[in-house]
């Protein structure tokens, strides 16, 4: 195996100041509650050696390991599903460890779909699509059973960037999307009926085999007919979130109450901001759940937008040292491992800073490599890890 001889300094030093910025965040957010820190800097020298593991480990044994990953991850959201506990229930207790069960689903589909979709682009595999987007799909609806609406969305993303990636058509992406495309155009009987005759169009073009059609028919039909009551089997904190979204005031003391202060908080930093451990809304305690969803509202308030501009430049040219190294890569599997993972780091920055400026609903998504927290810092230390195992490793086929 040859490797690239010159480390991708870009990548590392990104990788550096992020998290080092994210532990001057967690320690501000932090207030009076410094254990918080505390275990932050162990998560994220857990997540360091994490790293050095996975740029040194055998990407080949990793494709192998997919359908491992895969079965593990769905123990891991059945487990949590019935016994899962903290925060929303989300979390699975395993001794001394709270796992977050999504954080691992993100991994496995970024991981199964590199594996996946090279192959299916290649070559005809017989029934290949429906059985990936069943397999997708699993993952998905467990991930929405946690219940974790945020990530299962995420999940749909992370996909639509990686077939895009692995150079399927439009008429590929749409059937890909389909899922999703019909849970849409429920909401009016006309609007399904137009995305329906649409889908028939797909798959006459795409010389779909009748099985093809009927799966695809089948599936979105029963997705549309379900979506309009998917509404009554949200949590009354997820309903609250969507409706918050649309109009934040209408319940300023209540569920709008966390966008309105993170937006006051945002706007207080002006240019240059208030200063490390100045900013009136964080240290006042008015901005709630600081350390973890806003997170990036306490940045903006003491670092103000040249401090916000210089902390997303940074997720701009780690995600930019991937995909170089991504397209670059002769394997097709190390190539879109590495784009599932630009594209897990692009989506997460758009998502949870969008969400504190009240331009997207509140997910619960975390600020990579920012905000507090174990599970999603180890998920994202290996899969950059990977990633920069990708960039040494460009030659390798």
């Amino acid at each position: 195996m040859r490797r690239n001889e010159k480390p991708d300094w870009l990548f590392a030093v990104s990788l550096f100041l992020l998290l080092s910025l994210g532990l001057l965040c967690v320690y501000s957010a932090s207030g009076s509650q410094r254990g918080l820190f505390t275990h932050q800097l162990f998560f994220v020298l857990a997540g360091i050696i994490v790293f050095f593991g996975a740029l040194v480990f055998p990407l080949r044994f990793l494709e192998e390991s997919a359908p491992l990953i895969y079965g593990v991850s769905l123990i891991l959201l059945v487990l949590t599903i019935f016994f899962g506990g903290g925060p929303a229930g989300r979390w699975l207790q395993l001794g001394p460890l709270n796992i977050q069960a999504s954080e691992i689903a993100k991994l496995c589909v970024i991981v199964l779909s590199a594996r996946w979709l090279p192959a299916l682009k290649r070559e005809s595999v017989p029934g290949g699509v429906s059985l990936y987007l069943s397999t997708v799909g699993v993952l998905t609806a467990l991930t929405l059973l946690q219940p974790d609406l945020g990530t299962a969305v995420v999940i749909v993303m992370i996909v639509f960037g990686m077939i895009y990636w692995a150079g399927f058509g439009f008429n590929w992406i749409f059937l890909f999307l389909s899922p999703l495309s019909a849970a849409i155009s429920s909401i009016k009987f006309v609007s399904w009926i137009t995305f329906t005759a649409f889908l028939c169009w797909v798959l006459y073009r795409s010389g779909a085999r009748p099985r093809r059609w009927v799966f695809f028919l089948v599936m979105t039909s029963v997705i549309a007919a379900a979506t309009p009551s998917a509404w009554g089997l949200l949590r009354p904190y997820q309903q609250a979130r969507l409706t918050t979204f649309l109009n934040p005031e209408e319940d300023p003391y209540g569920a709008g109450w966390n966008v309105i202060q993170s937006k006051v908080a945002i706007g207080s930093g002006g240019a240059t901001g208030q200063g490390f451990l100045n900013g009136s809304q964080n240290e006042l305690a008015f901005l709630p759940a600081r350390h973890t969803d806003f997170v990036f509202s306490v940045w903006a308030e003491e670092w103000g937008f040249v401090g916000s501009l210089f902390l997303l430049s940074l997720y701009v040219v780690l995600a930019w040292r991937i995909l170089v190294g991504a397209r670059r890569s002769l394997n097709p599997f190390n190539s879109t491992i590495g784009a599932g993972t630009a594209v897990f780091i692009i989506i997460h920055v758009v998502v949870n800073v969008g969400m504190t400026l009240g331009m997207m609903p509140v997910t619960g998504l975390p600020l990579p490599l920012i905000t507090y927290g174990g599970s999603h810092i180890i998920t994202e230390m290996l899969l950059l890890g990977f990633s920069g195992n990708v960039i040494r490793n460009w030659r390798s086929y």
